[in-house]
């Protein structure tokens, strides 16, 4: 992965092949003490591996795609849980026959080339478990 620092609070990002894209960020946002920023990307991918959030079982389900695939979009944010960088993303990918697929990314997705946007935005996001719902959540101070 190499990068560009753009400003005071925006990063371009670039992987390579066989770059783990969320292994990257959580290297890139424990390196850079990221604490809130969101993502966005476009590419090639010649793994993936999606998920899919079932609120009944309050579990999710993972399928793996080997197949050069094209980023559509990428889409994500940076948070903490337990003073740590967290990330979350998701992706929307253009198969060869030009349908596409989505959801939740997972470790285990690889580039062929991935460009990502990083922006940081100032204070803090943080997350908790929420066990009403079995995910961790943004906890936020208002509400409308």
């Amino acid at each position: 992965m190499i990068f560009s620092q753009l400003g005071n609070r925006d990063f371009v990002l670039r992987l390579e092949a066989g770059d783990d894209i969320l292994e990257s960020l959580q290297r890139f946002a424990e390196r850079k003490r990221l604490r809130a920023a969101a993502f966005e990307g476009i590419g090639s991918l010649n793994k993936a591996k999606l998920g899919h959030y079932d609120f009944k079982t309050k579990k999710y389900t993972f399928e793996v795609f080997e197949d050069d695939l094209e980023i559509l979009s990428l889409d994500g944010n940076i948070s903490t849980l337990d003073q740590r960088p967290l990330l979350h993303a998701h992706a929307t990918l253009g198969k060869r026959d030009f349908t596409v697929i989505g959801g939740h990314l997972d470790q285990g997705s690889l580039a062929n080339m991935v460009e990502i946007v990083v922006q940081k935005l100032p204070g803090r996001l943080v997350k908790a478990k929420d066990e009403k719902i079995g995910l961790n959540l943004l906890q936020l101070p208002r509400k409308l």
